[in-house]
């Protein structure tokens, strides 16, 4: 009885474990499951936080309340976040070219002008003096306000370059005395070396007196605005010693056009001197030798609309037409209801435009 007793058990021991190990391997997942591990702060122990079968990852439990997930259990994806749409907004207007100024530069060697900053406004080109004396305006100029005198309505001023000379200045000369009307001259320091006495005759006369460099030589004047301030200053004694004044007004060798730019303006100006050019040319200059009627048809026309005329004539030795045209010149310009003036530094300048654009 009690070998069957004891056989019944075995089979009954035997029996359960087979269930047991059926049970527990249909509870293992057919996939599986990764470890991986998450470190807390507080105890630098590694948390578990197990891969899920979709691959996303269970978010740790707090170590207060663990629980254990159900693997099996199947998890709903966790929903992507929505991203506000960017707000719309207005396309800014393309920056119209006037608000930025363009910024001119200046094209001397040795004393570039200062740019003006593009934030302001860009100086604007004003070549020439105001009769109220407000300067010429141009980026990087410099210039002071002058005092000009009043002047008739209609004003001429006959202005002679290149002078003295024996063949040329005691006739022209004698021609404004005949004429009751006055001249200025601007003197070449050589000459002033060569004929003083004509000089001195042409300051007694009455005459205006002018500087045109002591060389006259392109080369040497415009190496720079310092070796043209030479050049006046130069003069500018010899001038003093022979007659005892020193001339403020000024002619650039064939005038400011193409030769001068702002730094020779600034310059001038800050040295107390006047430069002069033209805006009447008789013509001499163009040939060696032109003849008297085509100056003062050159006069004539360029005369009608102006009120105020600086006229260029040359005193030089081979310009005897020039003084051979001089009494028609005045007569014309008598007719015309011009008064003569001399230029001095509370005359105006007249001015060319191009050395205040380079």
């Amino acid at each position: 009885m009690n070998m069957k007793h004891g056989h019944r058990w075995c089979v009954t021991i035997v029996m359960l474990a087979l269930l047991t190990s059926i049970w527990l391997s249909g509870c293992r997942s057919a996939t599986p499951t990764t470890i991986s591990t998450v470190t807390t702060p507080e105890t630098s122990e590694p948390l578990q936080t197990p891969e899920l079968p979709n691959g996303k990852k269970e978010t740790p439990r707090s170590s207060e309340n663990p629980q254990v997930p159900d693997l099996n259990q199947e998890t709903e994806p966790i929903p992507e976040p929505e991203t506000a749409p960017e707000p719309e907004t207005e396309s800014l207007p393309e920056q119209n070219a006037e608000h930025t100024p363009s910024v001119y530069a200046d094209e001397s060697d040795n004393s570039p002008a200062p740019t003006p900053p593009i934030d302001r406004p860009q100086t604007p080109i004003h070549p020439y003096y105001d009769l109220s004396g407000t300067p010429p305006s141009a980026p990087g100029l410099a210039m002071r306000v002058r005092a000009f005198s009043a002047e008739p309505q209609k004003i001429v001023y006959l202005t002679f370059d290149d002078g003295p000379y024996p063949q040329t200045t005691p006739r022209i000369l004698k021609i404004l005395q005949d004429e009751g009307v006055k001249a200025t001259f601007f003197v070449v320091g050589k000459q002033v070396e060569r004929y003083p006495d004509l000089l001195k005759a042409e300051y007694e006369q009455g005459e205006g007196i002018g500087n045109h460099s002591y060389s006259h030589d392109n080369q040497l004047v415009y190496r720079s605005p310092e070796a043209f301030l030479a050049e006046i200053k130069k003069n500018e004694e010899l001038i003093f010693k022979v007659i005892g004044i020193r001339p403020k007004v000024v002619r650039a060798p064939g005038g400011t056009q193409g030769h001068f730019h702002v730094s020779y303006y600034n310059a001038v100006d800050a040295a107390d001197y006047l430069v002069y050019d033209w805006n009447v040319s008789s013509g001499d200059a163009e040939a060696s030798l032109v003849p008297a009627d085509t100056l003062l048809q050159n006069i004539q026309i360029q005369v009608p609309g102006k009120d105020r005329i600086v006229l260029l004539m040359h005193d030089a030795g081979a310009k005897v037409t020039t003084v051979d045209a001089l009494p028609q010149i005045i007569k014309y310009l008598k007719q015309k209801g011009y008064s003569f003036g001399v230029i001095t530094p509370k005359v105006a300048p007249i001015l060319f435009p191009g050395g205040f654009r380079s």
